[in-house]
């Protein structure tokens, strides 16, 4: 009787289940938004098309799911279906960035740019450039997110430290200056924390 299922996920969804979720391996149930995906799709597997294929290729990184609250032999459960990793990620990959836009609406303004919040949540998130771009972020930004535009000489220049997605930027809103005396690190922790507890709630089904 299967036990455990390793799941692919890409690697910025790895990171931020991760984060919401706190353990991996994950007891799969129906308690949270990612369990009840979970649920659906393991009962309901898909083929879907052919270029399904390629997107699970990007899977590089493992969920892995502890199976004992799922009744595996009543769905006959032997194997992933490409469509089925498809759909996952997809799903999880636009929740983090519901969130990210949820950040940009709340932060941006005559002080803080885009570029800052981006960075900012990236930073909470470990997210890197090998994880997902930053471009591939400002790009869904740009496409989803309207923004009251501002005068480009309010807007402070973003520094080395975060053009290189090494932490927080200099400032992202009042928040930032709450967490002032903290490290680098615990910033990044403390506005995590902050954020996305609020995000979540909006966010929630």
């Amino acid at each position: 009787m299967l036990k455990t299922l390793d799941f692919p996920v890409k690697p910025h969804v790895a990171k931020y289940l991760l984060t919401h979720l706190g353990v991996n391996p994950y007891v799969l149930s129906n308690s949270d938004r990612f369990g009840k995906m979970l649920f659906h799709l393991l009962r309901r597997q898909l083929k879907g098309r052919l270029f399904h294929a390629t997107s699970r290729e990007e899977c590089t990184a493992v969920l892995q799911l502890d199976m004992c609250n799922f009744p595996v032999h009543q769905y006959g459960l032997t194997e992933l279906t490409n469509y089925t990793v498809y759909q996952f990620n997809d799903f999880v990959d636009e929740l983090l960035k519901e969130e990210l836009y949820i950040w940009i609406r709340k932060f941006v303004n005559r002080t803080t740019t885009r570029r800052d919040v981006i960075v900012d949540f990236m930073a909470a998130y470990d997210l890197r450039e090998e994880d997902i771009q930053y471009e591939t972020l400002r790009k869904a930004v740009q496409r989803n997110v309207k923004l009251k535009n501002y005068k480009k000489k309010g807007a402070k220049t973003v520094g080395k430290m975060s053009q290189k997605n090494d932490g927080l930027s200099r400032k992202s809103g009042e928040v930032s200056r709450d967490f002032d005396g903290l490290s680098r690190h615990a910033q990044v922790i403390a506005m995590r924390q902050s954020l996305t507890k609020e995000s979540m709630a909006q966010l929630a089904f």
